[in-house]
């Protein structure tokens, strides 16, 4: 959703704060340069955020992550394991490239070792594993160790979208088979 169609300052004030952070990084996007880019006062800004640490939480918790992973994809029980890992798999990809600037900003944020960002990022970090491993609990029976796969799963995901960042050219369709073909080898499937 674009600036200019979100209905009130506070949710604008996010919007521009997340492409600002994703593209320039949270120590370079001063609560001045976030007023500026919003066409507001600075005053205005710290009325709906006390601190540039409360902004980024805060746009990392309106993505509502929890509330999403807890909504298990439906899939075929009758499929095989192997298909089922894909379709998990392609989910999360495509809703990784969905929210390409979260993942910039908190991949950079967290390689920068920004304080504010280190507990948003592994705050997420554990919301996304217990979600996938739930999502793995329920739809993969037979996997024996699902948080391991979890993780399994997410290094992939971090790996292809890695690769996405370096090679901006090659499609994001073929990352994803490498990512998963990876994954399946990796647990023998």
């Amino acid at each position: 959703m674009t600036s200019a169609a979100r209905p009130n300052n506070r949710e604008r004030i996010l919007d521009t704060a997340l492409t600002l952070m994703s593209t320039h990084g949270a120590s370079a996007t001063s609560m001045r340069r976030l007023a500026d880019a919003c066409g507001l006062n600075v005053a205005a800004i710290y009325h709906y955020f006390p601190s540039k640490d409360a902004l980024l939480a805060t746009v990392i918790e309106e993505r509502r992550y929890g509330p999403r992973l807890s909504e298990i994809p439906a899939l075929d029980p009758s499929a095989p394991t192997a298909e089922r890992l894909r379709a998990i798999f392609a989910e999360v990809w495509s809703g990784a490239l969905a929210e390409q600037q979260v993942w910039r900003l908190l991949l950079g944020e967290g390689l920068r070792s920004e304080p504010a960002a280190l507990p948003v990022g592994s705050g997420l970090l554990d919301m996304f594993a217990q979600g996938l491993t739930a999502w793995i609990t329920s739809m993969v029976t037979e996997i024996d160790q699902p948080a391991a796969v979890s993780q399994l799963l997410i290094g992939q995901l971090f790996a292809g979208f890695i690769r996405h960042i370096f090679e901006p050219t090659t499609n994001t369709d073929s990352i994803r088979d490498v990512c998963v073909d990876a994954l399946l080898a990796a647990i023998d499937l």
